[in-house]
This record gives C-alpha cells, structure tokens and sequence, in this order.
C-alpha cells in the first residue's frame, strides 16, 4: 500500500492537474497514447492491431482513463498506474511463496528494495510470479497434495494469459513451466516420479491447444492461429532488427549481476541442509530459479543500454535477493539482508526516490494545474514550448479538417500520438510502422491500411544525420520530430511501407519544420512506376575473417538522375548469433564530389534480404511527396562512385559474420506519369 500510494498519480485526482513532459522525441511515448486511446475506442491489441504488449497490458493501462475526461496530460500521467500496481502485487505474492517461512518484515523490506530500486514492471514481475506457482505446485505434487494433471492443466492456462500481456511475457511464462519440469525431474531422479511428469506434460499439451483455441474465438476464429503468428513474428525479430549496444556501465552491470548472483546461488547450495527446510534450499529451486534467470538475461544482450539491462537482470536479481532474505539465524539473516540494501542501494537504477515522493505529495497537495515557464500546454500536456504550439495544434487542425470523425489517419514513421491529438485512430497492421521489420510483418502492416477510409496522413522524413556521431544521435533524437530509429534511416528500415504511402499521398502543406500534411490520392499508384537498372556489380561471395571489416562490392555504373539503390544480399552467421545478436551493418556510399556517407541498414541473418537506401539527403524524400515531378530531385546529385559494406561489433556480444554475398545491386528511379 506504500508503495500504491507513492505511484497514485495526481491527474488521476483532480481534472486541473497539468502534467510535465520532457521530451517530446521519446519513440516510446507514443504508443503510451495511442494504445490507451485505442482502447477506449474499443480497438483491441492482438485482435485489431498487432503489438508487443497484449490486450490485458493495454486493458489495465487504460483503468484510469476510463474514468477521466480524455486528454494527453492525463493519458501521460496515468498509462502505466495500474500495471505498476499490479507488477507490485506480484512480486508481493512471489515472495509470499518463495519465503513463507520468512517473518514478515523481511518480505516488507525486500519487496520495498525490489520495487523501489530493481525497475519493477508487469512484463518481468508475472513470468517470475508464475515460476513461483509452477515450482510451488510441482512441490505440492511431490507432497501429494495435488494432482500432477492440474499442473499442466494450470501451467497452460497462466501460459495463456501471459501471451495476452506481452508476447516475450508468454515466452517466458512457458520457458519457466518447462524448466521448472527440467528441475523437479532433476531433483527426483530417483523416485517414482516420472509417471507423473509424464501426466502433466500431456496435460499441458493438450490444454495449450484449447486454451490457443478459446483465445482465438476472441480474435479472430477458433482455427485462426493468426494472433500468436503475430506475436511469434514480433518476439523472432527483436534480435535481429532492434540490437543496441552495450555501454561499460551497461557491461558492469550485467557480468556484475551474473556473477553476483552466481556466487549467491552457490552459496545457497553449499549451505542446504538434508533435508531441505526452505524452497530456497532444494535443488528444483537452486536449479530452476538460476537457468530461468539466465533465460531472462539474454534480452539484455540484444538491447543493451543500462535501462534494458536492468530489466533483463530483474530475474536474477529478485531470486538471488530471495535467497539473501532465506537465511536462518541471526548472523546469516543480517548479513543476508545488509548485502541486498547495500547492493540495491549501488548497483541499482531506483524507481521510487526520496525526492520523487516528497514531489508526488507536494502535488497532491497543491496540484500543478499550470505549465511552469519554457512549457507551453497542449491538451493537459506540458512541453517544451518551441516544440509544441507549432507542431501538435497545427498538425492536428490539419488532420481534423481533412478527415471524418469515424475515418483513421495514418504517421509514418512512428509518431502514432497524433492520432490522439486530432482524436482519430491511426491504421495499420502494427502499432508503429517502423515496426515492420521483415517481409511477413510488412505485410500486416500493409493490410492493416488496405480497404479503409485514410483521407489524410502526416510524414515526419529523418533528420540530416549523416554529419552526427551515434552519441549525437541518440542526444539529438530526444528532442527532434522524427529520428533514424537505432541509426538506421526509418526509409531503409520499413521501405514497403514508405512506397506504399507514396503511391496513395500527395503532399498537401508543409506543416511545421520537419511535418508535412498529406492527403489521399489514390490516381498516384497506377501513375507512379519504378524503373531500374543494374549498376554492373558483381554477384559474389566476401568471406569475412575478422570482427571489424571492410568489404569493397565495386564501383557501380551510376545512372544520372535516379533516385534509389536497392541490394540484395545474405549476411551468412553461425548458429550462435542467436544467442548474441548481428553486428551493426554499414553501407558506405562514396561520390564524385569525394563526400561519403554511411547509412546503417539491418538484415535477417541467413535470409536473402532486399535493402533500400536513398543516397540523398533525408529530409529531401518528403519531395517525392509533391504532385509536380520536377519538385523531386532540387538538390545536387553527383555521381556514385563507390560502393563498400562495412560489418562492425556493436559491442563484445555482437557475433563476426562468416561472409556476406552479393546477390544483385540496381539503381532505382521513380517516375510518375501526367494525369
């Protein structure tokens, strides 16, 4: 109730409130928005719209807003209320299971440590709550307190429902049923166990596939296997197309954490007693808690800033706490419990901090209803003002008078919060088009648009970038409307998405600096034609024999006056890239005017890939937009040159490809025919 009442948000008390925002470029806060809008508009993630978060994660975000006027500053404040509440409480019962021998004072203590420092959040609180009833209930099994069928039958129902709050939520809900299988075979090897293992292995076969059934009903249709299709795809891409690298304080923390709470684990198994008194001490704990653990950390390999990894060490650090807080006697509990505070106290990346709390009660008691100088308010929403009168209100007046009340609109890339700001749905198959990595997710996103009434769409082109270093990047895509995503260009990434808009919208008015108002024409898809040509490079294979390496595919036969080049190639990796993630891939793009330019692209390891890249400058693809054609290509264009590919780590994660083929290289034009 503490900590309920540290996180109660004062929009949600009192309509006057304003909330503070700071930074509008956050790619994140847009789906915050858009998703809570899309429920109450009765549009469901997973049935209506494809996502990583499911239909529970969205139904708890939007609670709050449920019954409060619609406006982005309470969207804002209150998105995440409930599902961090929730995410308390299941740590909450976590503990009651793992540590019910436990006085309760440790479990206060250690669920304030865990939620106040640790990044306490509903996606990894619930697997690990359902590893804790999946090994209590195979404990009371051993007991013959309960049925071994009713594990099965109660592992794929939990199973189910974590597939609805997270698509990586289900994964690892069902990897912590099977280890937890693995683990009590293990610690009962030589009992009379195995008829039972077998019982509820069936059981949960068998009721996976009816509960899959029953969750299709709501979807789509009993047979219609399409929502966990979608979720799978989601959860197969995140390696491979969203890979960050990892800092020194990123490194730290996780060999840190990996270590530490090897060292604790062992520890544990070196001081069982016989036999064990503590589900602590047993070895389907021991065993269990430890490979799950590391199953869970594998997702901060992939996006590996500190945030990320202290979400991918939560596992581990909540079992290895645990184990601190199971000690018995006086000196062992002691320093059990000083360990854990003092290494939450060091290590950790806190929550709940002393400041925010006293902050969170001085609102409560004279709430903020005015934005402070250097903000301006939009919709109950304070940002930073040079950012918001301009572009919010403007873009929003835009799409109103273009589009009905009941018509959706459409943002390319990945700016999904104005569709709240004209109060319109935005379509497409994924929350975000920039999503769309991958030939079958392209495609929902694709379907997604087909078939509706979409007069009116916003294009946000990439900032100029190529002068920027990555550092500069990721500082400047705090604050700018539309960023390269990772580095790579939102064209490269999602380039069937962009043709797709360019062949249905004409531009209508530059907005603001950086937004440009489209409107629907559809008479542009049967005008518009792409002609290539091929730029005379050769078709091979280039082994690769180190980490960081340069691969020349030759000098190309550019073309005068074309717009695009098109790739296509296999990145060949080992099987282990699976368990690490790609290096970062470079296009380096030389000219006759000696400048160069490095575009960052991505591809499915072993996969023949076609890859996109406007040579040109970012911001200059919003001219293909204009109706007139001889709008589209004002700026300079020298001659292409050169052309090399460049595979570098993105940190000591990152897997050395084996080679890299070239399978064809063209130039691509458009050209648009008169009406």
């Amino acid at each position: 109730m503490l900590l309920v009442l540290a996180s109660f948000p004062t929009a949600w008390l009192t309509q006057r409130a304003v909330t503070l925002v700071p930074s509008y470029g956050l790619i994140d806060d847009n789906w915050h928005l858009d998703s809570t809008f899309k429920a109450l508009r009765g549009i469901c993630l997973g049935r209506d719209v494809a996502f990583t978060h499911g239909l529970i994660f969205q139904w708890l975000s939007s609670i709050p807003a449920r019954s409060m006027p619609l406006s982005f500053g309470a969207l804002f404040a209150t998105w995440n209320t409930v599902p961090l509440w929730c995410a308390i409480a299941f740590a909450y019962l976590a503990l009651r299971l793992l540590l019910p021998e436990q006085p309760p004072w440790k479990r206060f203590v250690l669920l304030l440590l865990l939620s106040s420092f640790w990044e306490t959040s509903l996606r990894t609180t619930f697997p690990v709550l359902l590893f804790a009833i999946f090994l209590r209930g195979w404990c009371a099994v051993k007991e013959a307190r309960v049925r071994s069928g009713f594990v099965g039958i109660g592992g794929a129902l939990l199973c189910g429902i974590a597939f609805l709050v997270a698509g990586d939520t289900g994964i690892y809900a069902t990897a912590a049923w099977f280890i937890c299988f693995a683990a009590i075979a293990l610690e009962t090897r030589r009992e009379h166990f195995a008829g039972k293992l077998l019982t509820a292995l069936l059981a949960f076969v068998v009721f996976a596939v009816v509960i899959a059934i029953v969750v299709n009903c709501f979807m789509a249709s009993p047979l219609d296997f399409k929502f966990w299709h979608d979720s799978l795809a989601q959860v197969a891409v995140y390696r491979w197309a969203t890979p960050a690298a990892m800092t020194d304080e990123g490194t730290a923390h996780f060999v840190g954490g990996l270590l530490i709470g090897l060292a604790i684990f062992l520890v544990r198994f070196g001081t069982g007693g016989k036999p064990a008194i503590a589900i602590t001490q047993r070895t389907a704990f021991l065993v269990g808690a430890f490979v799950f653990a590391l199953a869970q950390m594998q997702s901060a390999l992939v996006r590996s800033d500190v945030g990320h990894v202290i979400i991918g060490e939560f596992a581990m650090i909540f079992f290895a706490s645990v184990i601190l807080f199971s000690f018995r006697g006086k000196l062992p509990a002691t320093i059990g419990v000083l360990v854990a505070i003092a290494g939450s106290i060091l290590f950790s990346h806190p929550m709940f901090r002393a400041s925010s709390v006293v902050r969170l009660y001085e609102q409560l008691r004279d709430p903020l209803t005015e934005c402070p100088p250097g903000y301006g308010e939009f919709d109950r929403a304070c940002y930073v003002e040079a950012l918001t009168s301009p572009m919010l209100t403007t873009a929003a007046n835009f799409l109103s008078q273009h589009s009905g009340p009941n018509d959706s609109i459409f943002v390319f890339p990945y700016q999904t919060m104005f569709g709240l700001a004209a109060r319109r749905n935005v379509a497409g198959g994924l929350m975000q088009a920039y999503t769309a990595s991958g030939p079958y997710l392209s495609r929902l996103e694709i379907s997604g648009l087909e078939g509706k009434s979409i007069p009116a769409a916003l294009y946000l082109p990439d900032d100029d970038y190529s002068h920027m270093s990555e550092a500069e990047i990721v500082r400047w895509s705090r604050n700018y409307l539309s960023v390269p995503v990772d580095g790579i260009p939102n064209f490269t990434r999602v380039p069937e998405v962009w043709f797709w808009m360019v062949r249905r919208y004409r531009a209508a008015e530059q907005l603001t600096p950086g937004v440009v108002g489209l409107q629907r024409d559809d008479s542009r898809a049967s005008r518009i034609a792409m002609q290539a040509q091929a730029l005379g490079l050769p078709a091979r294979s280039y082994d690769i024999d180190e980490r960081s390496s340069v691969t020349a595919i030759g000098a190309p036969n550019w073309p005068s006056g074309f717009d695009f080049i098109r790739l296509r190639l296999t990145i060949h990796y080992p099987f282990w890239w699976k368990l690490r993630k790609p290096e970062r891939l470079q296009l380096e793009i030389t000219r006759a005017n000696g400048t160069r330019d490095l575009q960052w692209f991505i591809v499915q390891p072993n996969v023949s890939t076609e890859v996109w890249f406007y040579p040109w400058s970012g911001p200059d693809l919003a001219r293909y937009f204009d109706a007139d054609e001889s709008q589209w290509r004002l700026s300079s264009r020298p001659a292409i040159t050169e052309l090399r590919v460049l595979a570098t780590p993105l940190d000591w994660v990152s897997q050395q490809p084996e080679s890299i083929v070239i399978e064809s290289a063209d130039a691509v034009r458009l050209a648009m025919a008169p009406q």
